[in-house]
């Protein structure tokens, strides 16, 4: 509101005001990341900032600035050159039609070009850009356009190179671009990857563009009567939905919270596994209090880094002592394992012979897989008289947040999860919930206290400070 009085005080002095940026476009046009994803729900003025990010340089830079808008088709592309033109004409720019290319009195410019295809990048070799920019990102389904062009991204003239690109969920690209840029990261902070560079993400939705829910308040209404999944990818701009989720109900600002103290007594803690060699193994640790609600605090995730569903080839002994390390300092003993790691193959132990051998007290999963689903379905439904859902996962654990939402029925049996997709742990959090120690708690914290009547529950003691 600060800057809107501002650009009142300037229209008053008769200064002519283009346009101007609403909060979050406001962050997005101060962040100094090398790449940016702005955007989320549908509405959320992704379009203007994107090309007001690139005007931004223009004064400084003059004709060293040089940048390039793509869109999949020149049919898209053409919204973002009618935008283009009500903000750029009056600044001083020239639209050549035919090279579509925005030209400025300094000598900067600015290219739209459309990029349909991973072929078509080979096209820019040679090129050189200080700011390349992609409206609608989601578009493209591999991140092989947008890796390849930040190659052109840079300046021999010394002036500051920038990759940004706008969003929603739900298309092609969902998948990479959450990975790249949602997935463990949180919002508007910047990150430096492996080679040293920077990346951010900063969302915006229908609510923080207040010129269209001002101008057209029944654009909110229209946006709600969409499918499910397409009403949360563009009202709410959720990056944990997947046209047809196996469990539609996971909401992240729900079912992930942060962490806290598991109270001793309050909680009966234990750990719940299942193994893999080629592909990940997994192992979810769980407490649960006396009224049943359960927390997952952790996870142990052997999947190798940077990869989908491809395991660490670790051995099961390793694997057992690394548990071991951390059970001991949490005082876990009981492990809820996959029926099958009893089993022997071609003379070798059994891969519970291993955690045993660590020692864990090893208790055989449930393995029915539709009743084990559907319980995980009632636990994230349910809520107690906090309107908590039963079922709840600390946000340390990445790989379970990545994974849950990810998952499909199985195309043969809609019951049942699509096994090929990576469910390991949400195998193991099924093991977990199926047993006895979460199904009757009170009779663990009973054989762990000796006291009948559990102590007060953990939220009593945070309200209290803890």
């Amino acid at each position: 509101m600060a800057l809107e009085r501002q650009v009142e005080k300037l229209k008053h002095e008769g200064k002519n005001i283009v346009w101007y940026p609403q909060d979050k476009q406001a962050e997005a046009l101060e962040c100094p990341a090398f790449e940016l994803l702005f955007g989320g729900a549908a509405g959320g003025g992704k379009t203007d900032f994107l090309l007001a990010d690139y005007a931004a340089g223009i004064p400084e830079w003059g004709k060293a600035w040089r940048g390039i808008v793509f869109r999949r088709t020149y049919p898209e592309l053409e919204e973002v050159i009618l935008r283009a033109r009500e903000l750029y004409l009056p600044i001083g720019a020239v639209f050549k039609k035919q090279e579509k290319t925005f030209t400025f009195p300094n000598g900067a410019w600015l290219r739209m070009r459309s990029l349909d295809s991973d072929q078509e990048v080979h096209e820019y070799q040679g090129h050189q850009y200080t700011w390349i920019g992609f409206d609608e990102l989601g578009n493209y389904a591999t991140d092989f356009c947008w890796i390849y062009m930040s190659s052109r991204c840079r300046s021999a003239a010394g002036a500051p190179c920038f990759m940004r690109a706008t969003a929603n969920p739900g298309g092609t690209g969902h998948a990479w671009i959450k990975n790249r840029f949602i997935e463990g990261f949180e919002p508007g902070k910047i990150y430096t990857d492996a080679e040293g560079m920077t990346h951010c993400f900063i969302p915006s939705r229908l609510e923080d563009n207040r010129i269209l829910t001002g101008m057209d308040p029944d654009y909110e209404k229209r946006l709600n009567r969409l499918p499910g999944h397409l009403r949360r990818a563009y009202r709410e701009g959720d990056w944990d939905i997947v046209a047809g989720q196996y469990f539609d109900e996971w909401r992240r600002d729900k079912h992930v919270c942060k962490p806290f103290p598991l109270v001793q007594g309050s909680y009966y803690k234990f750990y719940a596994f299942d193994w893999g060699y080629n592909k990940p193994y997994a192992l979810v640790k769980l407490a649960v209090s006396g009224d049943g609600q359960i927390f997952q605090y952790g996870e142990l995730y052997g999947c190798l880094t940077g990869e989908i569903n491809k395991g660490v080839r670790e051995s099961s002994p390793d694997t057992a002592r690394k548990a071991k390390q951390s059970a001991d300092l949490e005082g876990v003993t009981d492990l809820i394992a996959d029926p099958s790691c009893w089993n022997k193959q071609d003379g070798y132990p059994a891969v519970i012979d291993a955690f045993m051998t660590a020692g864990f007290r090893c208790i055989k999963a449930n393995n029915d897989r539709v009743p084990g689903w559907t319980r995980l379905h009632e636990l994230l439904k349910t809520e107690d008289e906090h309107h908590r859902p039963m079922l709840q996962v600390f946000d340390t654990c990445l790989h379970t947040i990545r994974t849950i939402p990810s998952l499909l029925p199985d195309p043969h049996r809609g019951e049942d999860v699509d096994s090929a997709l990576e469910d390991h742990l949400a195998d193991a959090l099924r093991y977990g919930i199926m047993s006895r120690h979460s199904r009757f708690p009170q009779q663990q914290l009973r054989s762990q206290t000796g006291i009948r009547t559990p102590p007060k529950r953990w939220d009593t003691l945070r309200d209290n400070g803890f």
